[in-house]
């Protein structure tokens, strides 16, 4: 018996010995593919004040150009693959002492969010981005298939189909998709904002000792988030994806998830004695449902996003006139709102649309410390409606130069959605009319107000947005109308992998923006943006 039960086990041994090298040999070979884009952009503009400070009522004016290169390699094997993705953006003709940042841009300025500009013999240093590096494979022993990222990455639609209505642009952690049925896929993600190492207890260390070299006040809360987004297919024609998202912050974080608003600061608010301790913590939820139909020439993407939790935040000392303490810790409430829904029709040619958005803020002499009303996004990495068409309050073909997009005085609206924290109304309607498959022009505009009044009396404080005039004897003088916007597009696919666009966008601003300028620039009100944008893009 022992015999034969041996002589079974060595026939198994030896089947599975020369099984192996067959499996081997049956293996996909390894495949490498590099592909991406090629920008060349040029654009003249007046008053975007991106380079002065965001004074808006002082004039500005520029005429740049610049290449932008985007690569991925892919290394696959079977299902399996690997991603690099590398970003090079440089201005055409040196714009500082070097010719890269990486000295410190006290002498390698170089033009807002690229890495370097070219001189006369163009080689520089230093100045490939690395965007993604992660992996993608089937995860096995899942009854459903799965597949899993990991490294990197890109959000894609693991938040909304709709873009950086919640999260966008690229972060490290995790992303995991399985297909529960053909009409039901389970998407999940998560993101590691900040990482603290060790943790060091500063209760124990004292801020001016140096752990592994490290100053104790460069230490970074344990900040992370993550996102349950799964996709719903009804019937043909019909998306849906519900989504519930928990981001914890302690202490100060990254700048995308929180922006400084009201007056208050991204750092000494959340930071009262340099680090992350003292129980500045973060709480926020955010629940959300976006949709997307398709019914012959009728399309509509509703999207709406509800916020809560609670926070924890140090008053400043220009807060007293409010009614707060300074530097005691206030703990509000967030409730928040965001509406998004836009419709088109195509008519043969023609194809209409039209945009309406919502979302909440708090009043002018609400201080924000018992109740936090406006919407806080994760990351829109400065895309909110860069798939509309403007190139003012959103990204437009040239998207390192959008009105406000270096936020010098107040937030960005493409990044943080309102209006400091006064919430944000906006209506908008385009056209696009297809002359050939290849040529097309598109022409609209936007109307945008804040969901608040806004104080036109208040002052901006660096990293802080508005803090409003709270008492005293200037008259109060708040105002709703931020401006309109017009906006054109020419697109030409006039070759193989080849597209030239040209744009154009003007601003016709109200008056509720005029608290955001400086007195000392003359009168407070807001100068008119407009700029011109030309952009051949190679993609392979």
């Amino acid at each position: 018996m022992k015999r034969t039960s041996l002589a079974v086990l060595m026939i198994a041994l030896a089947l599975v010995a020369l099984a192996a090298p067959m499996a081997y040999a049956q293996a996909p070979a390894p495949k490498v593919t590099i592909n991406g884009l090629i920008d060349n952009v040029t654009s003249y503009s007046q008053n975007i004040s991106n380079y002065n400070g965001g004074l808006f009522n002082r004039k500005d004016s520029m005429w740049w150009a610049r290449s932008r290169g985007r690569f991925d390699i892919i290394g696959e094997v079977g299902k399996a693959k690997g991603v690099l993705g590398l970003e090079i953006d440089s201005v055409w003709g040196q714009t500082g002492s070097t010719d890269t940042n990486q000295a410190g841009t006290a002498t390698g300025r170089t033009g807002f969010g690229t890495t370097s500009s070219w001189d006369l013999n163009t080689d520089s240093q230093g100045v490939i981005e690395v965007k993604w590096l992660y992996v993608e494979f089937p995860v096995p022993l899942i009854p459903v298939p799965t597949t899993a990222r990991l490294g990197a990455q890109s959000f894609g639609a693991a938040a909304s189909y709709k873009l950086a209505a919640y999260a966008t642009g690229d972060f490290a952690g995790i992303n995991i998709v399985s297909q529960i049925t053909p009409n039901f896929k389970f998407v999940g993600t998560y993101i590691q904002v900040e990482e603290s190492l060790v943790g060091t207890d500063t209760k124990d260390i004292p801020p001016t000792a140096v752990p592994a070299g490290i100053l104790s006040t460069q230490n970074r809360g344990d900040d992370f988030a993550f996102i349950i987004a799964p996709e719903i297919t009804p019937f043909k024609g019909l998306d849906i994806k519900p989504m519930f998202s928990m981001f914890y912050a302690q202490g100060t974080t990254n700048g995308s998830a929180r922006a400084g608003r009201g007056g208050l600061n991204t750092t000494t608010a959340y930071s009262p004695t340099g680090d992350v301790r003292g129980g500045i913590n973060e709480y926020r939820y955010t629940v959300g449902l976006d949709s997307r139909l398709r019914m012959g020439p009728f399309s509509l993407d509703p999207t709406i996003m509800y916020q809560f939790g609670n926070k924890a935040v140090v008053a400043p000392a220009a807060f007293v006139t409010s009614g707060s303490v300074t530097g005691r810790k206030y703990y509000p409430d967030l409730n928040a709102l965001l509406v998004d829904v836009r419709g088109g029709f195509q008519l043969g040619p023609l194809l209409l649309e039209a945009l309406a958005a919502y979302s909440t803020g708090n009043t002018a002499r609400n201080n924000t410390l018992g109740t936090v009303r406006y919407y806080q996004p994760l990351t829109t990495d400065t895309g909110y409606q860069a798939d509309w068409g403007s190139s003012m309050t959103a990204l437009g073909i040239d998207y390192l130069n959008a009105w406000n997009e270096a936020a010098g005085r107040i937030a960005y609206p493409g990044n943080q959605i309102g209006w400091d924290k006064y919430g944000r109304i906006q209506f908008g309607a385009k056209a696009t009319y297809a002359i050939t498959p290849a040529l097309s022009v598109m022409g609209g505009a936007n109307v945008h107000w804040s969901a608040e009044k806004m104080d036109r009396n208040g002052t901006t404080v660096a990293g802080a947005g508005i803090t409003p005039v709270w008492t005293g004897p200037a008259p109060r003088d708040d105002k709703r109308y931020v401006g309109t916007e017009l906006m054109a597009l020419i697109t030409w696919r006039f070759a193989p992998g080849l597209v030239w666009d040209n744009q154009f966008g003007y601003m016709f601003m109200g008056p509720a923006l005029d608290g955001v300028t400086d007195p000392t620039f003359g009168g407070r009100n807001t100068n008119e943006p407009f700029m011109l944008t030309s952009r051949v893009r190679f993609t392979f």
